[in-house]
């Protein structure tokens, strides 16, 4: 049933996701480079390229979901309303640990020697906050809620909790396997999708309350 909807969507849209990853690497590239070549101190810089990675990463989810929920229009879905997008850049931010922990190391180290000292704990720890706030994204956009609404799908669904594990433990390895591979293109906007899919089978398994995958 999950493969059969993410399935449904890729068909109905694959090409207007890669559409969006593709604006979305250019836009970040494009803005590094104006933050780089601007001359400000690398601690502003930090601060800055941690602020643009998160709205632009807030804006591509709410292109995606737009897309993934049935906005058949590429232009359309491009179009977002900012105050979601900025609550979701904030709430998104607050549980990004690398990027905190980069910018703090900036900004009293003057350095990454923070991040590198702790990245043996930074690493699992992240996992966990990426797989419990996985949905983030869905409770924000879709049903403009926040982290309370994200950590219910989680625990209250054992299928759910173990589809979204699966899709953030899959995430992380392809990417440390194809760090700079066109193939890693497409590991974003697929665990998008399989992410998507968790979401209206979470849905769906709430209208279900005898249902197996519930837990207790």
């Amino acid at each position: 049933m999950w493969w059969t909807v993410a399935k449904e969507r890729v068909v109905a849209c694959w090409w207007q996701l890669l559409v969006v990853e593709l604006l979305h690497l250019v836009a970040l590239s494009v803005l590094s480079s104006i933050v780089a070549g601007a001359g400000a101190a690398e601690s502003a810089e930090t601060v800055l390229m941690f602020v643009i990675g998160a709205v632009l990463g807030a804006w591509r989810w709410s292109a995606r979901l737009r897309l993934l929920d049935g906005e058949g229009d590429l232009v359309r879905a491009l179009r977002t309303a900012g105050s979601p997008v900025l609550r979701l850049a904030l709430l998104s931010s607050a549980v990004n640990l690398y990027g905190l922990t980069w910018v703090a190391s900036t900004l009293f180290w003057g350095d990454d020697s923070l991040v590198r000292s702790l990245s043996l704990p930074l690493f699992p720890v992240s996992l966990f906050l990426a797989a419990a706030f996985a949905l983030l994204p869905m409770a924000v956009l879709l049903e403009g809620r926040g982290f309370g609404r994200a950590w219910h799908l989680l625990r209250d669904d054992r299928r759910s909790a173990l589809r979204i594990v699966l899709v953030i433990l899959g995430q992380a390895v392809l990417s440390v396997v194809l760090p700079n591979s066109m193939l890693s293109l497409l590991i974003d906007p697929a665990a998008a999708v399989l992410l998507f899919a968790s979401y209206r089978l979470s849905l769906d398994e709430e209208k279900s309350p005898s249902s197996p995958g519930k837990a207790s």
